[in-house]
């Protein structure tokens, strides 16, 4: 009788208790569930890279790495602080602006993206100037005017301006260098939307990179042909005072 008990302990202590096995659907469940809600929210960066290390920490062992959201480029939810009607501003201005582009037939020389803080939008060559000339082409007019005007319905928004070169080098009684000439074409962009978009000056700004800044390699007339390009930075959220600073000379 005593080697029967033996016998029916040892059998009942092997394996996993049968309760284990609906404990562990329903954390699965749970999981699942909560994994959804994430999925269907709107992210904030700081808190989900938070809410990210505190599971991988909790995790440990169990999850190699913990899953990444992904993020496109029209669903984009910038870093830098700001309401959520701002955030949508720079979606809604760049689905706009992308409208007016291919009204005008641009959609290969004008490209429009989503940034942390805005918009960016890319003007390339030659749509923008001649070579070697700072006079904003008339053809661009019309879509310029466009642009200004999507911005424009935005008034707290800061616009940069920059301008780009290829490497062959200038050196006219103008364009002493290529730092002059994108700086010049950067200043005539700027000065168009102030003019002609109502953009108020205040909120504009040009910078001049020459040929310092290229995005492809100058080797080839094409290289060179897409390093020639205006960029214009528009600025929906706006910087946390402690992100600002203010040099004093």
């Amino acid at each position: 009788m005593a080697d029967k008990k033996r016998k029916k302990k040892q059998e009942g202590g092997q394996g996993t208790p049968a309760y284990m096995m609906t404990w562990s659907d329903i954390c699965t469940l749970l999981l699942c569930f909560f994994v959804l809600l994430l999925s269907m929210s709107t992210i904030d960066p700081a808190k989900f890279n938070s809410a990210a290390s505190s599971f991988q920490n909790a995790f440990s062992g169990v999850l190699e790495s913990f899953p990444s959201v992904l993020i496109t480029k029209d669903v984009f939810v910038p870093k830098m602080g700001g309401d959520q009607q701002n955030k949508r501003m720079s979606i809604e201005a760049a689905k706009q602006i992308r409208k007016k582009i291919e009204e005008n037939n641009l959609e290969d020389a004008i490209k429009v993206q989503v940034t942390e803080s805005g918009i960016a939008i890319k003007i390339a060559d030659p749509v923008g100037f001649d070579v070697g000339r700072a006079d904003i082409k008339p053809g661009l007019y019309s879509t310029l005017t466009d642009i200004a005007n999507v911005i424009n319905a935005a008034p707290t928004s800061n616009i940069r301006v920059e301008g780009h070169t290829d490497n062959v080098p200038i050196n006219t009684p103008q364009f002493p260098s290529n730092w002059e000439l994108s700086a010049a074409r950067a200043l005539n962009v700027v000065r168009f939307m102030s003019q002609r978009g109502n953009i108020n000056p205040a909120r504009l700004s040009a910078i001049g990179y020459g040929e310092h800044r290229p995005v492809v390699s100058n080797a080839t007339a094409e290289g060179r042909r897409t390093n020639r390009r205006i960029e214009i930075f528009v600025d929906y959220v706006q910087k946390r005072e402690s992100e600002s600073f203010t040099v004093n000379y």
